[in-house]
């Protein structure tokens, strides 16, 4: 018969078996921290306790995070003994927990993401000190492109969180993305230093400084904290995305070679079919070719890598990196299928952010890799202020106006081209050479740029 038990940060937990709680908790730290082994933590609480149901929506929630339909399906199959989401999994006044995580994760395998969100609102105004709760919902809100969220979700419980909490470094980490997705940038870098300070394998810490650095464009501290840095998040599943953030800082240094060279050697070593691998690559590599820099060839390899991850459309950003590896790599059928595929979406998350500005990125950035970037220019003006809602962070979605200046300049609107350089480095003082760099690349003339 199973009871409540308390979880590591005091939020109760229906279970029979204490230990298996115990192998819970430390498999969602190491999702909250991104290190260890998440997954397998989760299916070893699930076999000592199959009363454990938390334990089986955390590892549903694991498949979800794929942002694929097999995922979906594979966390449907997950929750299917659970019952429907609005029943009570078990008598008693502390089972609103689990029914609160299930109706999350049932909304986010059935693609309404924004319902997901809400269910974990109510879970962590029951339980502010619910860990698991506060981790998927910033993550939620990230793939949203909710930049408010991002932020809120954590102020709304960082009181139930003191300083002498262990898990406080965590929760500082979490604002510290907030904050700096916001523009509070000291006060994300104060955060994330601190929070480094109490755990130095934060990766998510360390991936929020990273953004400072990218915000502000202070280009070489970054190179050096991330490079000093790495031992500590090297091992993590997440280790790819902070170096692609490097593959950023070289790139606006005017070290193309050395952004390839990271490419091979880190970015895309292994030939992951992750999509959160996948999209580092593709940003990474189409970059390198706004910069003037050859990989076709690596394109071409990525593009067959993931030929069979786009059957079915799922994260509508995850599409749009899809089209870029295919579109570098010459496949523009391919990426026109991509296209294609987006315009009957039935997911309503997916669907309201193809809607919003998706279709448009999807069908800019296929036109711009064919040669059309008279066409790319028309939809993209008009995209930038929308593109949030495709999700990814404001680092992320920077592709979109590199990609603008590059079509400017190669579609000979000088005009354009000279504002939309003049608004950026306005934005972001030092990136006035690498934005120079990339109008010449491109085919543009310094003279544009004369007033």
């Amino acid at each position: 018969m199973s009871e409540i038990h308390a979880d590591r940060w005091g939020v109760p937990v229906r279970a029979f078996d204490g230990g298996a709680v115990g192998l819970l908790d430390q498999a969602i730290e190491d999702l909250v921290a991104l290190a260890g082994d998440p997954v397998g933590g989760a299916e070893a609480a699930i076999a000592a306790d199959g009363e454990l149901a938390l334990a089986r929506i955390f590892r549903a929630y694991l498949s979800l995070y794929a942002t694929t339909a097999d995922g979906a399906a594979e966390a449907g199959q997950l929750l299917e003994p659970l019952g429907p989401a609005d029943a009570k999994l078990a008598e008693g006044p502390r089972s609103e927990r689990e029914a609160h995580h299930l109706a999350a994760a049932r909304a986010w395998a059935d693609g309404d993401w924004h319902a997901a969100t809400r269910a974990l609102d109510r879970a962590l105004l029951a339980n502010p000190r619910d860990l698991l709760a506060l981790k998927i919902a910033q993550d939620l809100s990230f793939f949203l492109g909710d930049r408010r969220e991002l932020r809120d979700v954590v102020a709304r419980v960082l009181p139930a969180w003191p300083p002498t909490d262990p898990a406080w470094g965590f929760v500082q980490g979490m604002y510290a993305f907030g904050l700096e997705e916001n523009g509070d940038y000291r006060g994300a870098e104060d955060a994330a230093r601190q929070a480094l300070a109490r755990h130095p394998r934060d990766v998510w810490a360390v991936h929020a400084l990273a953004h400072v650095f990218e915000m502000e464009g202070r280009l070489t501290p970054g190179v050096s904290f991330l490079t000093s840095s790495a031992p500590d998040w090297r091992d993590s599943y997440f280790a790819v995305h902070n170096w692609w953030h490097l593959g950023l800082y070289l790139l606006e240094l005017g070290r193309t070679d050395d952004a390839l060279a990271l490419y091979d050697e880190r970015v895309r070593a292994a030939r992951s079919t992750e999509w959160l691998d996948v999209v580092d690559a593709a940003a990474l590599l189409w970059r390198l070719d706004l910069y003037g820099t050859d990989v076709t060839a690596r394109a071409a390899a990525l593009a067959a890598d993931i030929r069979d991850l786009v059957s079915t459309p799922t994260y509508i950003f995850n599409d749009w990196h899809a089209v870029m590896a295919f579109g570098l790599a010459g496949d523009h059928a391919r990426a026109a299928q991509v296209v294609a595929a987006n315009q009957d979406l039935a997911a309503p998350t997916n669907r309201r952010a193809a809607e919003r500005a998706g279709r448009g990125l999807l069908t800019a950035f296929s036109a711009f890799a064919a040669g059309e970037p008279h066409t790319a220019v028309d939809l993209l003006l008009g995209l930038r202020s929308e593109a949030h809602a495709v999700g990814g962070s404001h680092a992320q979605r920077d592709i979109i106006d590199l990609t603008l200046i590059a079509a400017a300049a190669r579609s000979g609107q000088a005009g354009l081209a000279r504002a939309l350089t003049t608004e950026r480095v306005a934005r972001k003082p030092p990136a006035e050479p690498s934005a120079r760099a990339l109008l010449a690349a491109n085919g543009g003339d310094e003279v544009w740029l004369t007033w």
